[in-house]
């Protein structure tokens, strides 16, 4: 009956509300299949076909039809199925007892239980990765297979003050020098009142009036629809030759190196890097807030030339902010998804213009703003991982109802921020039993992103006080994030992360790379 030997395909669970009779519906659906290119007259039934829609369940209705009946009569022999229809059920509408329709007495509820109950007696999750069976995520026009191999995203900030690797994508009027902070340079810091905690960020410090004045008006404008990226009028901008490898169009704020950036971020791709997160809004310590314009023509001029270079053209890019209109304009520009270390906490516009974008998006974990986040009530936890997954779900409840889509979200449970370095430690010694206990159901099912890359926990640890030279301690960091589950790891240094993650892969995954001996 059933044709084994195709091609991998897709397959995806939707729980719908609707007016329509069952029949009704199904006609619906065919006519979408038909609009789908599937030819409902000479076409196989079964097999590959560019789009098949099925009724699985109707409510707790058992309908019995020439043309349909419901429940599906083989849903229960199709692990490809039933694993897409168990997410549906969340823990929070076990607990209430019902799904969200207005009629409780016409509930799916039961159908998906049972669904649930033949999932977990099967195996659950552990089915996920045998031969024919993976979770996917879209990206760029790819799809990305889940729990085989871990992914790597390469850090490409164009700022000059970025802790371990600021200036390198920037030019000045004269040498513009890496700013390289030690441990001690920290501790003075903090003495000092400045906040420290986002090791890899700028410490936000409050907007003038005239950037007050800029970031309001940023805020209304409409997520999607591009508009020029300008230099903040009246202030004298430093001066250096263009590069001449990009057109116009391309080369940006007269700060960025344009070529350089692409020159890192094809560096990183040939070590490994299957994605390239490009940031334009440091958040280290003493560094001045960003507005929006400024922030633009930093990151768009450098997305524009790596969507033009031959080489990197099916490399996924992210964009790293936690404004909306910059999300909106960078994936205008060619990114193809959003990273917000706020989890959207900083702009409320972010989870629906997310949404309206329809692309992967990271949401960290983090607690009060970018100027407390380091002060005891936000760094004070009684069971760090408890407490990051319960905020990351509720954060994730709030995007899907806000209409991103659930295999859209990527979670972060946001080593280095609003935590101290003893928590990222125990944090990141504990993100199995984060998704297990706190993430149940679909919200623990997510990708997992983790973050490690040169963090000061890193370097309280190894001793090491610069930043830059945390790369083998941030190693055994990916290592560990991996045998805790971890799907993504962003990182500075991509060649050293990839050579332990093939190991990593090896033996907590089972994957083997195919190189000779």
């Amino acid at each position: 009956m059933y044709l084994v030997d195709q091609a991998p395909f897709l397959n995806a669970a939707v729980l719908a509300r609707t007016d329509l009779s069952p029949l009704q519906l199904l006609y619906h659906t065919k006519q979408i299949e038909k609009a789908a290119g599937r030819d409902l007259v000479t076409g196989r039934r079964h097999g590959p076909r560019p789009l098949d829609l099925d009724i699985v369940f109707f409510g707790g209705q058992d309908v019995q039809h020439e043309a349909l009946k419901v429940p599906h009569t083989s849903w229960q022999d199709r692990a490809f199925v039933k694993a897409p229809v168990a997410d549906l059920l969340l823990p929070e509408d076990i607990v209430r007892g019902w799904i969200r329709e207005s009629h409780p007495d016409g509930s799916v509820m039961e159908r998906l239980l049972q669904a649930v109950q033949h999932w977990e007696a099967e195996g659950g999750e552990q089915q996920i990765g045998q031969p024919g069976l993976c979770r996917v995520m879209p990206i760029h026009r790819q799809i990305w297979e889940l729990g085989h191999s871990t992914h790597i995203c390469g850090i490409l900030n164009v700022t000059p003050d970025s802790f371990s690797d600021g200036g390198k994508h920037v030019a000045t009027a004269g040498t513009a020098a890496p700013v390289q902070q030690t441990q001690q340079q920290e501790l003075q810091q903090q003495q000092q009142g400045v906040v420290t905690a986002a090791d890899d960020k700028q410490q936000q410090q409050p907007p003038s009036e005239q950037q007050q004045a800029a970031s309001s008006s940023n805020s209304t404008a409409q997520p999607g629809i591009p508009t020029a990226a300008a230099e903040q009028p009246g202030q004298p901008q430093p001066q250096s030759a263009p590069s001449t490898a990009y057109p116009a169009s391309v080369r940006g704020s007269i700060n960025v190196d344009v070529s350089a950036a692409v020159d890192s971020a094809r560096a990183m791709a040939r070590a490994g890097a299957q994605l390239i997160d490009v940031g334009g809004q440091s958040t280290r310590p003493g560094s001045a807030r960003l507005t929006v314009e400024q922030e633009l023509s930093r990151v768009i001029p450098v997305i524009r030339a790596l969507r033009e270079d031959s080489e990197l053209v099916h490399i996924p890019v992210s964009i790293d902010t936690f404004h909306s209109r910059v999300a909106a304009e960078a994936i205008a520009a060619g990114a193809d998804m959003i990273n917000d270390v706020t989890g959207g906490q900083q702009d409320p516009n972010m989870f629906p213009t997310a949404a309206l974008l329809g692309v992967p998006y990271c949401l960290m974990h983090f607690r009060g703003d970018l100027a407390t986040m380091t002060q005891a009530a936000n760094t004070t936890y009684s069971c760090v991982w408890g407490e990051v997954g319960d905020a990351l779900r509720q954060r994730a409840q709030q995007a899907v109802q806000a209409g991103v889509l659930p295999w859209n979200l990527i979670l972060d449970p946001g080593l280095g921020f609003s935590k101290t370095s003893e928590g990222n430690a125990q944090l990141l010694g504990n993100l199995q039993n984060m998704r297990r206990e706190m993430l149940r159901g679909v919200w623990g099912r997510m990708p997992l992103l983790v973050g490690p890359s040169r963090k000061r926990f890193i370097g309280k640890l190894t001793g090491r006080h610069v930043p830059a030279e945390r790369d083998l301690g941030t190693a055994a960091a990916c290592v560990a994030a991996v045998a805790q589950g971890a799907d993504i790891v962003r990182v500075h240094n991509v060649l050293v992360v990839a050579e332990a993650l093939r190991v990593a892969d090896g033996v907590f995954r089972g994957t083997w790379p195919i190189f000779d001996d």
